[in-house]
């Protein structure tokens, strides 16, 4: 089924950090509920954009500067590009392991002596390796039958933690594309297929319910900086809209506390709050081994603590190939 496919954005996208800080670290907020059984080897690469062009201050828009900073945030751009490898020991329990690669242009306004220095960097590296398992507490024997699943990972210190610019100044801290922190992430999902609906061929195809919890908690990484706990919530479906294309809906919530700032001097005020997102997107069959699928994912609220950078949407894209290596 398509479901046994599909991918959502990354599976332990809390630990990344999206949209901690001021200076505009990123990444999509989106559930990854998805079944593999024993034997299966899913192969995944997923790439994000996120341009954060818009200032914040609380649930309103405002612009840069809006509140006096020893340097005002001007643009952050995300791309993040990950492979995945998630196999399946048994029925009931899985692993996976994820590698990113971040690249991101950031610029600002630094202000210094009575003057206003424009400063900007584009840099890219090797991102925070996540090790990952879950385990399955009910497994489906029908398509109407509810899957419920446990989750547990770690975020390791393995990406690049002191990025510079032409000019040899290293990048503000939470937006180096490593956190320099281990750091680890619990939750729980649950799948249950509603009804029975058509699909435009005139087949019939489950309509499911899906909703997930996450939470991430961090360590203290470089310059003693902690990003905030945060908590994920999601709610979503999918309809089958042919054979080989599906359509894909999630609403999404990230709940995110102050972090801790260090060593770092940077304003701790200007850290955490709340974001809830509508998530549309397309998944598309390719073959029987391979899918590839689309979100677009905008805000429907915002309310970040001081002021902050935030995007106007979040775009995703990725490609699943799943391999089973054994009956």
């Amino acid at each position: 089924m398509t479901w046994r496919l599909f991918v959502s954005c990354a599976l332990l996208v809390g630990v990344n950090h999206g949209a901690s800080a001021s200076c505009g670290s990123a990444s999509c907020p989106l559930n990854s509920y998805h079944f593999i059984g024993r034997g299966s080897l899913q192969l995944s690469y997923v790439y994000e954009y996120i341009n954060q062009d818009q200032i914040y201050v609380g649930s309103s828009k405002a612009f840069v500067g809006a509140i006096p900073q020893h340097h005002d945030e001007v643009q952050t751009i995300n791309s993040r590009s990950v492979i995945r490898v998630h196999y399946g020991l048994s029925e009931r329990i899985s692993l996976g392991v994820d590698l990113p690669f971040i690249h991101r242009e950031h610029s600002h306004i630094h202000h210094h002596d009575g003057e206003d220095l424009w400063e900007s960097w584009n840099y890219g590296g090797l991102g925070d390796l996540v090790v990952s398992a879950r385990v399955a507490l009910l497994v489906p024997s029908s398509q109407f039958d509810p899957h419920v699943s446990l989750l547990a990972g770690v975020k390791l210190p393995t990406g690049v933690t002191r990025a510079m610019n032409a000019e040899g100044e290293a990048a503000e801290v939470a937006i180096q594309p490593g956190s320099g922190s281990t750091d680890g992430v619990v939750g729980i999902d649950f799948r249950q297929a509603l009804l029975s609906v058509p699909t435009v061929s005139g087949e019939y195809s489950v309509l499911p319910l899906m909703v997930g919890t996450l939470f991430q908690f961090g360590g203290n990484g470089t310059d003693d900086w902690r990003f905030g706990n945060s908590l994920l919530v999601s709610v979503g479906t999918e309809y089958q809209l042919a054979r080989r294309a599906s359509v894909l809906l999630q609403f999404n919530g990230r709940f995110q506390g102050y972090a801790d700032v260090g060593s770092t001097g940077e304003p701790r005020e200007n850290t955490g709050g709340s974001w809830i997102f509508a998530s549309p997107g397309l998944n598309i069959q390719l073959s029987d081994e391979f899918s590839g699928y689309s979100y677009i994912q905008v805000p429907l609220y915002q309310n970040v603590h001081g002021i902050q950078q935030t995007a106007k949407l979040n775009l995703l894209l990725g490609i699943v190939a799943n391999v089973g290596l054994f009956d």
